[in-house]
């Protein structure tokens, strides 16, 4: 009952701040995929941020009250649950959330979702769990899912000198001659990233495998 509560308090919070046309032209961004509420960010952080106090305080499963909001029809909805989602602390991330984690990756998915998920959640994931990585990134990186392949190449923006630059070479020529924009972005993007901490090796191996295009932009924005 503790869960309905809360997804009915949220809905009713949202609701009371919704604002149709914005909603519209949020929609349009994200190129009609999703229907919004046409709640801003600071608006929704505002919201949630009372909201979360009151998740604090009942006793729900946190993949059930997550999984719930996933199901959301509002795009407002999965951002809260993102933001739920990078609240839990290290020690209450468990091996077994990789489930639940590739099902919001490849549902409902978009960069906006995605793109947090990623960089964050499975990036700690793997931290906590190094043992599962080689696996699940070889499943990844061969699944038709281009979603999971971008994951794949962005779960370690957040690396910095941790970063395994070996590994993430091998999936950049992976994918070097793959055309799809979000795969191309995510390539430049996971360079650009790491230049900051390992300039001169990014340098270096972005003229080895002569990247191109966007890519290329992204990786040497900073070189």
């Amino acid at each position: 009952m503790e869960l309905n509560n809360l997804l009915e308090s949220l809905t009713e919070k949202l609701q009371c701040d919704a604002d149709a046309a914005y909603g519209e032209k949020m929609s349009a961004y994200m190129k009609g995929k999703f229907v919004y509420y046409g709640i801003p960010a600071p608006m929704r952080n505002s919201i949630q941020k009372e909201w979360f106090s009151e998740v604090k305080d009942a006793k729900v499963d946190r993949w059930e009250l997550i999984d719930a909001l996933w199901d959301g029809e509002q795009r407002e909805f999965q951002y809260v649950a993102i933001d739920l989602l990078k609240r839990t602390p290290k020690r209450l991330i468990v091996r077994e959330d990789l489930p639940a984690i590739e099902h919001l990756i490849t549902t409902k998915s978009w960069w906006d979702t995605v793109d947090l998920i990623a960089s964050n959640y499975v990036g700690a994931y793997f931290q906590k769990f190094p043992d599962t990585l080689p696996a699940t990134i070889e499943a990844w990186r061969h699944e038709p899912n281009l979603w999971l392949n971008r994951t794949c190449l962005i779960f370690q923006l957040k690396y910095k000198e941790d970063t395994d630059f070996e590994l993430m070479k091998s999936l950049i020529i992976q994918y070097q001659g793959n055309s799809e924009f979000f795969i191309q972005k995510a390539i430049g993007w996971a360079l650009r990233q790491y230049s900051k901490t390992a300039p001169e090796e990014v340098r270096e191996f972005v003229e080895e495998i002569r990247l191109e295009g966007l890519a290329r932009r992204e990786a040497v924005k900073y070189l």
